[in-house]
C-alpha cells in the first residue's frame, strides 16, 4: 500500500479503538460529516474473525485509515485528511471489494468519495438524506391518538415486543429490519438512551405494542435552527408500525409524540434519516418543513470493473 501498511485484525484493542475514533474525529472537523455510521462505530468493539477490521499506518505507527466489510457485505472506510491523495484509499477499497463488499458507504458523499468511487468502478446504488427542520411552536403539544390505543415509555422487558414489532415494520430494510437482541442491547447501553424517549405504542383492546417512535439525543448533533443556525438537534431515530394496523391514522400522530418529546427537552431542531427513493415519506417530512441537510451515498461495484 503506498505510504502506509495494511493489516487486519479480528479483534481491535481498546488502544486501537481509540486511535480510530480520533481518526474519525479528524476526519469529521475537516469534511464537516462523520465518516463511519453508528452502526460501524459501535462495530469496533467487535471481536469478529468473519468480518476483520482492516487499520493502515504509516511507517512511525500514525493510523491512516480504517475500514470493514461486514457480514452482509456494507463496507464502510475513513482515510486522514492529511494522508489522502497518495493511493490509500484506492488501496484500501480494493481490500474491501477482496474482503466481500457489495456495497461501500460514502457519508456526505463528498467530492473526493464520487472521485474514489469513479477511479475505482463503484457507481451509486442507494441514496439516504439526512433532513432537518427547526423546532417550531406548537411542536411540544402531543397530539390526540386515534381511540383504542395509547404512548408510553419503554420498561425493562419490552425488548421482545420492540423486536417483534420493528421486524414486521422494516421486514425488507436492509439495516432496521436485521437488528438482532445484542443490536438492540448494545442501543441500550448507550449514554444517549432515553427510555421515556422511546415510545411505544400500546393497543389497548390486546396490550400488544404495535409501533414505536425512538427518539434520540446525541450531544454532538447539530440541526437547522429558526435563523438557519446550527443548533443541539434531536432525531427521529426509528419510527415503526406494525402493517397490521397500517391505515388507522396513526403514523402521523405517532412521529409527532416523538418530536413534542425533543422540543419538550428544549432542543431547537429535529433531524431525521430517509431513503430517496421512499417518495411517501420524503413528501411527507417536506411538507411540514423538512429540508435535505447531507446526502449519504452506497457506491456498488460496476459490473467488469477489475
Amino acid at each position: 500500500m503506498p505510504s502506509a501498511a495494511l493489516a487486519t485484525h479480528a479483534e481491535l484493542t481498546p488502544h486501537d479503538q481509540a486511535q480510530v475514533l480520533a481518526l474519525v474525529a479528524d476526519a469529521a472537523a475537516s469534511d464537516g460529516v462523520r465518516p463511519l455510521s453508528e452502526r460501524f462505530r459501535l462495530g469496533l468493539a467487535d471481536a469478529a474473525p468473519q468480518a476483520p477490521h482492516l487499520l493502515a499506518h504509516c511507517g512511525v505507527g500514525e493510523l491512516t485509515a480504517y475500514g470493514r466489510v461486514l457480514a452482509d457485505g456494507q463496507a464502510e472506510l475513513v482515510v486522514a485528511p492529511a494522508h489522502r491523495r497518495r493511493g490509500i484509499g484506492t488501496a484500501l477499497v480494493s481490500a474491501l471489494a477482496y474482503g466481500g463488499a457489495r456495497g461501500i458507504w460514502a457519508h456526505g458523499n463528498l467530492p473526493a468519495a464520487r472521485a474514489l468511487g469513479q477511479a475505482t468502478g463503484w457507481s451509486f446504488g442507494r441514496i439516504l438524506y439526512k433532513l432537518g427542520r427547526p423546532v417550531a411552536a406548537g411542536d411540544a403539544l402531543s397530539p390526540p391518538l386515534p381511540a383504542g390505543y395509547r404512548l408510553r415509555g419503554f420498561r425493562p422487558g419490552d425488548e421482545s415486543s420492540w423486536l417483534a414489532v420493528n421486524g414486521r415494520a422494516f421486514a425488507r430494510h436492509p439495516e432496521q429490519g436485521a437488528v438482532t437482541r445484542a443490536d438492540l442491547d448494545r442501543l441500550l447501553a448507550q449514554d444517549w438512551f432515553d427510555p421515556e424517549g422511546l415510545l411505544l405504542l400500546i393497543e389497548e383492546g390486546t396490550g400488544e405494542v404495535v409501533g414505536s417512535h425512538w427518539t434520540k439525543v446525541d450531544p454532538a448533533e447539530r440541526g437547522p435552527g429558526p435563523d438557519g443556525i446550527p443548533v443541539p438537534a434531536g432525531e427521529v431515530y426509528v419510527v415503526a408500525l406494525d402493517p397490521r394496523v397500517h391505515g388507522r391514522g396513526l403514523a402521523g400522530p405517532l412521529t409527532q409524540a416523538g418530536i413534542a418529546h425533543l422540543a419538550r427537552r428544549g432542543l431547537g431542531s429535529v433531524v431525521l434519516y430517509v431513503d430517496a427513493d421512499n417518495e411517501p415519506a420524503l413528501r411527507t417530512y417536506q411538507r411540514v418543513g423538512f429540508t435535505e441537510l447531507e446526502a449519504h451515498a452506497q457506491y456498488q461495484r460496476d459490473p467488469g470493473a477489475p
